[in-house]
């Protein structure tokens, strides 16, 4: 499993606008073979640097790539995008945990 991350800076003002763009792309992208589930994340600081987050896992990092194709790249680029910057990276897990649940008082 790999995670993709990607980092949008959205304008105060501007959410549905953005929202809007990234659900239509988020609509192709979980059609993808290899696609897991994602979560996309908002910050209650409207001042964050980057307003939404989304995290998506996909199986491997050659699905991953295949589902960034021309259709994706059609979907995710042009003029509606130009005022919500994003910052993309795949990583991969090297620690997770959880808190044991067993000692609660």
């Amino acid at each position: 499993m790999v995670q993709f991350v990607n980092c949008f800076e959205v304008p105060v003002g501007r959410d549905d606008d953005f929202l809007r763009l990234w659900t239509e792309v988020n609509g192709y992208m979980v059609t993808r073979p290899g696609y897991v589930n994602h979560r996309l994340q908002r910050s209650l600081m409207p001042d964050a640097r980057y307003r939404f987050v989304n995290l998506a896992e996909w199986r491997s990092a050659d699905d991953l790539r295949a589902g960034h194709d021309e259709r994706f790249r059609k979907l995710a680029t042009g003029p509606a995008w130009a005022d919500f910057r994003s910052t993309p990276a795949m990583y991969e897990i090297v620690h997770s945990g959880q808190r044991d649940h067993t000692d609660d008082d």
